[in-house]
């Protein structure tokens, strides 16, 4: 049945969404913002509820899970939950996903099967959308059109690079707490805030690899 279902929703993924490019950054200007400019231009940062409709690819190793996910993003307590489903209204799976746990609703039973399902996509959307953030007492280092923001941890460090118009454009953690990287692309003006139309997380520790491609966005009065 997964099978039947993935080989359907591989073909809408393909028509649809577009392949992920390599992330190019802006150089029609240069990157001068302080740090509080730059958390304060930072959407994941910022009080609010968002609504965001996506196609989705997730690998797990040598499996690949293509869907449709409706994401409903809390950004002032911390949470999400994603609704996954086909092109048919079959629900894949519904995860609820705060800052230290996670809760699986609901799930087909051959992704129940999966060892580590829920776990490894929970962390993929920590990593992407609730933690870590950047703070104010990060080192700032000057790339003339980007900037990071960086902190040491144990085995390594945490790194931020914003481009020169202020946009987030990755995260990237090389320490002992893991290897990962997400990088935030194409973004557009959505009311009083950029968002990224195109988000890719790849967990090179754990073989996970989530690749989002935005397809609507609403944020909640």
């Amino acid at each position: 049945m997964l099978r039947i279902i993935c080989s359907f929703l591989l073909l809408i993924l393909a028509a649809c969404a577009p392949l992920t490019p390599p992330r190019q950054l802006p150089d029609d200007c240069r990157a001068e913002a302080a740090p509080a400019q730059l958390l304060a231009s930072n959407w994941l940062q910022q009080p609010g509820v968002w609504r965001l409709r996506q196609v989705v690819l997730l690998e797990l190793g040598r499996k690949k899970i293509p869907l449709e996910g409706f994401l409903r993003l809390d950004l002032e307590r911390g949470e999400a939950r994603l609704l996954a489903m086909n092109e048919m209204g079959l629900v894949l799976f519904d995860l609820q996903v705060s800052h230290s746990d996670q809760q699986l609703q609901r799930a087909i039973p051959q992704l129940q099967q999966v060892r580590g399902f829920a776990q490894g996509v929970a962390q993929s959307l920590r990593q992407i959308f609730l933690q870590p953030q950047p703070h104010g007492e990060d080192h700032l280092e000057n790339r003339g059109n980007s900037q990071r923001l960086w902190r040491l941890l144990p085995g390594g460090s945490l790194g931020f690079i914003y481009d020169c118009r202020g946009d987030l454009r990755e995260t990237r953690l090389v320490a002992d707490a893991g290897d990962w990287r997400v990088a935030y692309d194409q973004y557009r003006q959505f009311g009083a805030m950029r968002l990224p139309e195109q988000i890719v997380m790849n967990d090179y520790r754990h073989g996970v690899k989530l690749s989002l491609w935005m397809r609507e966005v609403k944020q909640e009065p």
